[in-house]
């Protein structure tokens, strides 16, 4: 039996998620997408049965984890889209790099991709949940509660993966992965601008109840405005213009002229965008940082709890206190953000590596991601031809069009790679809600939803165009 028989056959038993039998309304999908959203939303504030501090390990859960894998470790979420992703990031990048031969063109392959998917997101859960019990990171817990924990892990990270395949499925809009990471960032800004809880500083812990509260008591507004790791008005300012900065970029084109082969003086445009990879390098690269924390976490836990050991100690050393477990040095403390101003300032040299490593590798991820995603000048090329269209003055070849929107697309593949991990760094410096990061991908996804809908919307209207467009 060959590899691809053994991954087709695994798939065969494993829980599936079935087509609709007829493309439900707009209405219908938005109440199944609602519906996946509350059971998550609720995951995520269900405590873990038998660990008895998840209520604290919840609450110092690191920001990366919360944003990136959408999870909040204590509860049920503790895992969260991390298997789905690192699953389909690395089976993605086997895929590009051909060492997996598969061509995603053609059904059958995507198939095979997608069972393999499945088979391997389930192996990550089983590893990842059996590291997370055992490892300490839930506590010291006895053999009996550790079986426990792991099946209780097991079986919510499943639930979580077969709610992102019934939205992809047709019973939702979008991707699960993408709505978990959405709902997670706008629940974090929703709490940085109304959370009722006091703080130590006699103000509330949200931005704008400290505003009222401030002008009722007559208190300086100046007091707001920096407040070192609570919601403040450097914050919200920061937030409001990465909001605004991120929409205006996503509408910004570059218009390439084309026209016609049989229709003489028909000139058209071909529309480039200028955050051409959009944030899938920040993705690819966070998704990189977050799993060298994770295990380097793990290690020092296991096998270098007191920082004694000089090469454990290269790849993350941490100090454990009552609020969290910290880097404080090695690789994992320099591939993590400070996240505020304040933690910037501290150490200047850890916040000038961060943001050059990010951005190094945002800009080697899009370049890869340019041509294993389908978004190569040879591949746009190809497209344009076959559409029966050329660029005016050249001729109607797929290498001459290629050389010509390389120049375009080259250029912009890597001003966009800057730009999105110069966002995502300093709105972490700058004290952004929900982190530069998190704001960059949710701002992204609204986008998407936003264009989905509409594309949605026309479909409904227009019957024909929905035939147009391929679908069912």
């Amino acid at each position: 039996m060959t590899l691809r028989e053994a991954i087709e056959a695994i798939a065969r038993h494993m829980p599936e998620v079935r087509r609709p039998a007829k493309k439900l309304g707009l209405g219908e999908r938005l109440t199944w997408t609602a519906l996946v959203l509350v059971i998550y939303t609720l995951m995520g504030h269900t405590f873990l049965y038998g660990v008895p501090q998840a209520a604290s390990i919840a609450a110092r859960n690191p920001i990366i984890l919360n944003i990136i894998f959408a999870q909040r470790v204590g509860t049920l979420t503790t895992l969260g889209i991390g298997p789905i992703v690192t699953a389909g990031l690395i089976l993605q990048l086997l895929v590009g790099a051909e060492l997996i031969k598969l061509d995603l063109s053609k059904p059958e392959d995507r198939a095979v991709f997608t069972a393999a998917s499945k088979v391997f997101t389930l192996i990550v859960i089983i590893f990842e949940a059996a590291v997370f019990t055992v490892s300490g990171m839930l506590g010291r817990l006895s053999p009996n509660v550790q079986v426990l924990v792991f099946l209780q892990l097991v079986a919510a990270t499943i639930l979580i993966m077969l709610m992102d395949e019934l939205i992809q499925k047709g019973w939702g809009l979008g991707s699960g992965v993408s709505l978990f990471i959405a709902a997670g960032v706008a629940e974090n800004i929703l709490t940085s601008l109304f959370s009722p809880i006091m703080l130590p500083d006699g103000y509330y812990q949200g931005i704008i109840l400290a505003m009222i509260q401030a002008a009722a008591s007559g208190a300086p507004v100046q007091d707001l405005f920096f407040r070192g790791q609570y919601p403040d008005l450097l914050g919200l300012m920061s937030t409001l213009a990465l909001l605004f900065l991120i929409i205006y970029l996503e509408s910004v084109r570059i218009e390439v002229p084309i026209q016609y082969a049989r229709v003489s003086g028909y000139v058209a445009k071909y529309p480039i965008k200028f955050l051409y990879v959009s944030n899938i390098p920040v993705i690819f690269a966070s998704t990189l940082f977050t799993n060298i924390y994770f295990f380097s976490n793990i290690i020092w836990s296991r096998f270098n709890p007191t920082n004694t050991n000089s090469m454990l100690n290269m790849i993350g050393m941490f100090n454990a206190t009552e609020t969290g477990v910290y880097p404080i040095g090695g690789l994992a403390y320099y591939l993590t953000s400070p996240y505020t101003l304040a933690g910037a300032m501290r150490d200047p040299i850890r916040a000038l590596i961060y943001a050059a490593v990010m951005i190094a590798f945002c800009v080697v991820f899009a370049k890869f991601w340019v041509e294993v995603g389908g978004l190569s000048p040879s591949h746009v090329a190809d497209q344009l031809v076959k559409a029966g269209m050329q660029v005016p003055g050249f001729r109607r070849a797929p290498g001459v069009i290629a050389r010509i929107i390389e120049r375009y697309i080259g250029v912009v593949t890597i001003l966009g790679a800057i730009i999105v991990a110069l966002i995502a760094v300093f709105g972490d410096y700058f004290n952004a809600y929900g982190g530069g990061i998190g704001i960059l991908l949710m701002t992204g996804i609204l986008y998407q939803y936003y264009e989905l809908l509409v594309r949605e919307r026309l479909t409904e209207m227009y019957p024909g165009l929905a035939k147009l467009l391929g679908e069912r």
